[in-house]
């Protein structure tokens, strides 16, 4: 039985691969974006109950999708992932209804508990 749909959106394509593999492990449908706009397109697209959403991206910032796709979708959760987190970006993220924020390199225990608490 799947789970929950989730759309991980990064353009490091290897970060990418590895999430996605770690959540569908856990009975996850996964799909992936590399830029932000696949990931807009993938948005209006599907219904994804959950974003794992890279701060840096090329093309549109995590922080602008996050933005765009709590209007087509405010009940999806985001979260937000980056190497370049600081104080003023997470609290531009929460602000814009990110459920957390998570810096890498992150622990993959505490991504999939923050997955499996963001569905419940």
């Amino acid at each position: 039985m799947i789970k929950a749909k989730i759309l991980v959106v990064d353009n490091d394509k290897d970060m990418c691969w590895l999430i996605a593999s770690i959540l569908r492990e856990e009975g996850y449908s996964v799909d992936n974006a590399y830029d932000g706009e696949s990931a807009l397109l993938k948005i209006n697209q599907h219904h994804y109950e959950i974003l794992v959403l890279d701060y840096k991206l090329s093309g549109l910032s995590g922080l602008s999708i996050l933005e765009k796709a709590r209007q087509i979708n405010p009940s999806n959760e985001t979260i937000m992932i980056s190497a370049f987190g600081n104080e003023s970006v997470r609290a531009k993220a929460k602000e814009l209804g990110a459920y957390a924020f998570l810096d890498k390199p992150f622990n993959i225990d505490r991504l999939k508990k923050i997955v499996k608490k963001a569905l419940t």
